[in-house]
């Protein structure tokens, strides 16, 4: 792949480097990029700081509008060595940017730990602590996080105490998970959008008081959106400097080029696909200095990037070689944004995570196949740019052409964890099931990990509301509501204050399951819709619900109810646990009565610890395991899933009634990196599993558990109820590395992915990484600085995750085909 020629030579200070090929700029703009270290950067935080004392009195909104005005118009900005996609989110890349309108007590309270911590961790200088330090007390019960306490009630508090419970970014961040328009962004340009809203704020009555809150959201996207036009021009203006200064002829013209291209984009709509690719990235970018939630999505990159491709290669100006380099330029740039979380919030989703997930492939809404150019191109420059972010995904069904599917395996075998594969005829279904229409589901994307959404439809958060902890339910059930822990009880079972409880049939214990299940699901409602009504206030988000369909037509933030659909999900942690638990029990205590429920509780009380509970745990070991395609327990673990199923129906989001469709919840295992954290939270389970470690992951079997082969897994997930679950069904695998080695094997692997599809699969992913290399990574970081694995429904390098994560990758079982 030839590509242009730099001259070697020190021109003030700068090192050109001779690039030869695409792959030359590619290694090196990634090279770049990641010998930069993780750093806090105070510049948005003073910013906002100022904006916020500024507009005092005025309708949030329009105060979120002048403080996105005033960031995008004062931060510094800057164009990297031999990068053709340009934007920043701080003052240099990988810089995590502080929010503390969201939240800042914790931000003081862990100035002196950033750089100590064991996974996630930032540079911080003492100027920069004293810089956060010093706005601290402006925001003090100001934020979000000071709304949402102020209203949490007492039992929520004690039932997050318990560990049942967790409200994660939702009560202290942005909320993110957003997929915008970018048919119509691509289309119109945001000149474009902002006359469409500048029409509508004309069309209101001044007289009519009722219009006050659109009269408001218009007049805030307006200044947004020109704020952002006039970012653009900030690169522009940039770029001509640097040309102007710049001696290599070569990178001369690609800055006089960038020039040109920002002097149109964002504010025109783009001519070519650089100038979409453009477009794309600084939406992406914008809505990420706008809000500090995550998993900012891309959609169907390629269903609406082909016709730029296709037009520019018609016409001569581009070739699929440039485009290659633009699109893993693009991939790269995306990894210079970084988000700094709480260290108790980090644990539930370590590993510097976005979740900014972009989808290629699948069905097209008139039933035809999407796969085009552009999703190849997208494969190949993963390849390249071996980054986590984006969090890539390929969708396949009954009509994508083989070659999609082996160049997916052959990406897969390259060992880093992407792409993750999603079954249409599956998903689709399961969007169906809560009301969407065929031909509207047909064009899901994925918004994050594997939550999906209709792109440029949906409003924030298809998953990820409150955390619940189906294993410490489990474990309440087992001692009469009583935590372990905390000695905390909110519900009984038997009617007793204390953990004395016994059972007669296996139906009481189910029962009893179901009892508290719907005790803490209540209450995740609760806490969701407290968090949402300060979220609508202290998130609104002018910019992000101009991009989303139908927030201009109402005249409303996404948090208000402006977008067109509108469903969410908690994240369900441990529900294999909890079934092979229930096996366990069924089982040993019941069918077969070789313990008694006292028994095997005691041996659970004492951790497994002393030659008795030794012999119990066992027979728990040897009871039947979800993963292994045995009915016995796999019916339990459905029908675990079944019973939160069907409290759904009777909860709805704060959004109800009041515009977009739905407003209703659905089922996600997407749970991130929480089953690591919320299993230290957990004593020991009916399973044999000891005390403190991790519940299993998404809807993948527990650690170690399956043990008859790929194919047992995959049948087991099969009998999951995963038509029903439109918030995200995840089974992550490990398989021995060699295993897709040539021809024959790499056949077989497709022949695996079809057979899961054809099975009704929802989701599969892969880590193609051997236990030793994971183990010698761990003891050794510095030989493995670009080892990437799949965490949960994201990548991440395997050296920036803490040591007990590191430890639930490593406990994975390693499967042969």
């Amino acid at each position: 792949m030839t590509s242009v020629l730099y001259n070697q030579k020190i021109m003030k200070g700068r090192v050109f480097m001779k690039l030869k090929t695409v792959e030359d700029r590619i290694e090196k703009v990634r090279n770049d990029l990641m010998g930069q270290i993780p750093q806090i950067c105070p510049e948005r935080a003073l910013l906002i700081t100022e904006s916020y004392k500024e507009t005092e009195g005025m309708p949030m909104v329009i105060r979120r509008a002048r403080a996105l005005d005033k960031i995008l118009s004062h931060m510094s900005i800057y164009i990297e060595d031999d990068q053709l996609i340009v934007g920043n989110q701080a003052k240099v890349g990988r810089a995590a940017p502080i929010f503390p309108e969201y939240s800042i007590d914790w931000v003081i309270d862990e100035l002196d730990t950033f750089d100590k911590r064991p996974g996630d961790r930032f540079e911080i200088n003492e100027d920069t602590k004293q810089k956060l330090r010093s706005i601290h007390d402006y925001w003090r019960g100001k934020t979000h996080r000071d709304e949402v306490y102020r209203n949490l009630p007492e039992t929520i508090l004690l039932a997050s105490k318990q560990g049942v419970i967790h409200l994660g970014g939702i009560s202290m961040s942005g909320d993110g998970h957003i997929i915008p328009n970018h048919d119509k962004i691509l289309a119109k340009g945001y000149s474009g959008i902002l006359a469409e809203v500048e029409e509508k704020l004309a069309q209101l009555d001044e007289k009519d008081p009722a219009g006050n809150r659109a009269r408001d959201f218009y007049n805030a996207a307006a200044i947004a959106l020109k704020a952002a036009i006039n970012f653009g021009k900030r690169y522009a203006k940039k770029a001509r400097e640097l040309a102007e200064r710049e001696e290599d002829d070569v990178r001369k013209k690609e800055l006089e080029e960038i020039a040109v291209i920002c002097d149109r984009i964002p504010e025109q709509a783009p001519g070519s696909f650089h100038e979409a690719l453009q477009m794309v990235y600084f939406t992406h970018l914008i809505m990420m200095i706008e809000s500090n939630g995550h998993s900012f999505s891309f959609g169907r990159f390629d269903q609406y990037m082909y016709p730029f491709y296709q037009r520019d290669i018609k016409a001569g100006i581009l070739t699929r070689e440039k485009a290659l380099e633009l699109v893993a330029l693009f991939f790269i740039k995306l990894n210079s944004l970084n988000k700094v979380r709480p260290w108790d919030h980090t644990e539930f989703g370590v590993g510097y995570p976005l979740y900014s997930n972009l989808m290629v492939g699948g069905i097209k809404a008139d039933g035809t196949d999407g796969t085009n150019e552009v999703s190849y191109i997208c494969i190949d420059a993963i390849k390249m740019s071996r980054l986590p972010e984006p969090n890539f995904s390929v969708r396949y069904w009954s009509g994508s052409p083989r070659k999609l599917l082996e160049e997916s395996a052959k990406l897969i075998r390259e060992g880093f964890g992407m792409p993750s594969m999603f079954a249409d005829e599956t998903v689709i279904k399961a969007l169906g099931y809560i009301g969407i229409p065929e031909e509207v589901a047909r064009d899901y994307a994925s918004m994050g990990c594997v939550e999906v959404a209709i792109p440029g439809k949906w409003g924030h958060r298809a998953t990820g509301m409150t955390y619940i902890n189906f294993g410490k339910i489990l474990e309440l059930v087992l001692n009469n509501g009583v935590d372990p822990a905390t000695g905390i009880q909110l519900i009984s079972i038997n009617g007793r204050k204390d953990r004395s409880i016994t059972f007669s049939s296996y139906d009481e214990v189910w029962q009893a399951w179901k009892k508290l299940l719907k005790f803490y699901t209540d209450l995740a409602v609760q806490s969701d819709k407290i968090c949402d009504t300060s979220l609508k206030i202290h998130d609104a988000d002018p910019f992000a619900s101009s991009l989303v369909d139908h927030c201009i037509k109402r005249g409303k933030t996404m948090k208000e109810g402006g977008a067109e659909f509108d469903f969410v999900s908690h994240s369900t942690v441990g529900p294999t646990t909890v079934g092979n638990s229930l096996a366990a029990i069924k089982k040993l205590v019941f069918d077969e009565r070789v313990v008694s429920f006292q028994e095997l509780k005691n041996a659970m009380d004492n951790n497994w610890q002393g030659e008795e509970s030794q012999r119990i745990r066992r027979l728990a070991l040897k009871a039947p395991k979800f993963g292994n395609d045995d009915d016995y327990v796999d019916r339990i673990v459905a029908e675990v899933y079944e019973s939160y199923l069907e409290l759904l129906p009777s909860y709805h989001t704060d959004r109800y009634g009041k515009g977009p469709i739905g407003c209703g919840y659905t089922m996600s295992t997407s749970n991130i990196s929480s089953y690591v954290p919320y299993g230290m939270d957990v004593g020991a389970t009916p399973d044999g599993r000891t005390a403190g470690e991790p519940l299993n992951e998404g809807a993948s079997p527990c650690l170690g558990t399956d043990r008859e082969g790929p194919t047992a897994v995959v049948k087991s997930i099969s009998k999951l109820p995963n038509s029903k679950m439109a918030g995200g069904q995840l089974l992550n695998m490990k398989l021995t590395p060699g295993i897709l080695e040539g021809d024959d094997n790499l056949n077989k692997f497709v022949a695996f992915l079809e057979a899961y599809r054809l099975l009704g699969g929802f989701h599969i992913q892969f880590n193609i990484v051997d236990t030793e290399t994971l183990k010698d990574a761990k003891k050794h970081p510095e030989k493995y600085p670009n080892l990437m694995v799949r965490v949960a429904g994201y990548c991440a390098l395997f050296t920036s995750l803490m040591p007990e994560v590191q430890d639930a990758i490593i406990a994975r079982t390693e499967h042969i085909l």
